[in-house]
């Protein structure tokens, strides 16, 4: 991985250069300072009283948080030059490193190209430095880049195991590890992993397997909600289940963090990285997204796209909304667990082979039963029940109230007789003629014990080829269905079961 840190952002989102005696202010601590106010002995990391006492003459300015945003896209934009895989990554800008270097042909050229575009960069603002760190992992290229270094391939482990463990390491553990005569990174990196489990908890083995590098780093901000992505660069010889392990770790705590605040994603987009574009895929979760879930759906995808694109170089999952409806509470109620897998099967079948190949019923507005009834994309929820404000009309003619279980897509010819076993007849007004009395359906007679109606339904009245029909509810011993007539015919529209 690459990562460029923009040095001096701060100072140039508030309109300050080098020169000016000014120190930028978050959270009450010195985060950034310009070069005049460092040689008055003012560093990153003091109390803004602490500093006014050093240096009287001292200017400080609240950080400017959106400007800095607004200037990292400008500068992004001017690396897309040399890569369009660049991404924001908490101040800083990060890229795979493997697929520059397919483009280049070399690391060295990456480099020289990345150098030039630096040099213009600083020329143009002399407020800003560009500090540049390469390795095999996110987490090493963010450590290295501190030193501005490039660290070799296959050697990012040893690099980070050559840190002092309180350069790295929280304090918490840091300090344990001294005690016991551990002051480098790479005492730490080979314990066993159940001792430091035991010692340290979740938070120590997740530094353990980080410093190993058998996880990477996601772009973790302060708030969950402003975290960018979870990324992993993809090498030649990974398999989609290194690809998911290495992705599950950082999703997980990601998620972790949010449920701390009372937030679940309930959006995230999925993105493949290819040697030549991208692939993108949407996912919804209405009760809230858990990172298997989301992993899963990565590696659907993945199958899915498998024989239709190029060298996958890069995988990523970029959360797109946050919500304060908590996840639902999973229980072994059978009825819950097997709405459950059809919602899994549904959603992998539609990433395999595309949204518009699983349809599901939905409900629209229309006078006819088939015409309420609409089949609509799987979209990862069921639609909902209530008909949308476009089709709240009035829709005069249709049948308020209770909706058959059963609507046929092409309905049955029926017969209808009266008591005589005369057929029953309908008039122009839609006045029947005689009482309805038995039901033939195919070779079967019911009995009607109820008839409700007749409604008639005219469409496009004003049309020389208008429709006209009736409808009757006919009520059996044996079941309720509605029926219509329709160019002398009466047909089988619906069954209440």
């Amino acid at each position: 991985m690459v990562v460029l840190h923009v040095n001096g952002l701060s100072l140039l989102a508030v309109d300050a250069t080098q020169e000016d005696c000014v120190a930028i202010v978050g959270r009450g601590q010195i985060i950034e300072v310009a070069q005049a106010a460092l040689r008055r002995g003012v560093v990153v990391g003091m109390r803004s009283s602490e500093a006014i006492a050093r240096c009287p003459t001292l200017e400080l300015r609240e950080r400017d948080d959106h400007r800095e945003e607004q200037w990292l896209a400008r500068l992004q934009q001017m690396f897309d030059s040399v890569s369009p895989y660049f991404r924001q990554n908490n101040r800083a800008l990060v890229a795979p490193l493997l697929a520059m270097t397919r483009y280049f042909g070399t690391e060295a050229r990456v480099v020289n190209a990345i150098e030039e575009v630096g040099r213009s960069l600083t020329q143009s603002y002399p407020q800003l430095s560009i500090a540049l760190g390469i390795a095999d992992s996110l987490f090493a290229a963010s450590v290295a880049v501190g030193l501005g270094c490039r660290v070799p391939p296959g050697e990012s482990m040893a690099f980070v195991g050559e840190r002092r463990v309180d350069e790295l390491l929280p304090a918490s553990m840091s300090g344990l590890l001294r005690e016991v005569g551990m002051e480098y990174v790479g005492d730490f990196q080979y314990l066993d992993e159940s001792v430091v489990a035991a010692r340290f908890g979740g938070r120590g083995l997740f530094w353990y397997r980080l410093c190993r590098l058998d996880i990477d780093l996601a772009v973790v901000g302060d708030d969950p909600t402003e975290i960018i992505m979870c990324t992993t660069e993809v090498f030649d010889d990974d398999t989609p289940e290194r690809i998911s392990f290495r992705l599950m770790q950082p999703l997980d705590l990601l998620l972790r963090a949010a449920e701390q605040r009372g937030l679940v994603l309930v959006k995230a987009c999925i993105t493949l990285v290819t040697t030549t574009g991208e692939l993108t895929k949407m996912v919804e979760v209405l009760d809230g997204a858990s990172a298997t879930e989301l992993i899963a759906r990565l590696r659907w995808f993945e199958q899915a796209s498998r024989p239709h694109r190029d060298t996958l170089i890069e995988a990523r999952i970029e959360p797109l909304q946050w919500s304060s409806v908590r996840r639902r509470q999973l229980t072994f109620d059978r009825q819950e667990l097997k709405e459950s897998a059809i919602l899994a099967t549904l959603t992998r079948v539609a990433m395999l082979y595309g949204d518009d190949r699983v349809l599901v019923p939905a409900m629209q507005g229309g006078r006819s039963l088939r015409e309420q009834g609409a089949w609509i994309p799987w979209s990862g929820r069921w639609p909902s029940p209530q008909l949308s404000e476009d089709h709240q009309a009035p829709w005069p003619g249709h049948l308020p109230g209770a909706v058959p279980s059963l609507v046929y897509q092409h309905p049955r010819e029926v017969r209808l007789l009266d008591a005589l076993g005369t057929p029953v007849e309908v008039c122009g007004d839609g006045i029947m003629m005689v009482e309805p009395a038995i039901l033939v359906l195919g070779r079967e007679e019911l009995r009607i014990s109820a008839c409700f109606g007749p409604w008639v339904v005219v469409e496009r009245w004003w049309e020389r080829r208008r429709r006209r029909y009736v409808r009757l509810m006919l009520m059996t011993p044996q079941r309720v269905v509605l029926v219509m007539r329709e160019a002398q015919r009466w047909w089988l529209e619906g069954d209440f079961g």
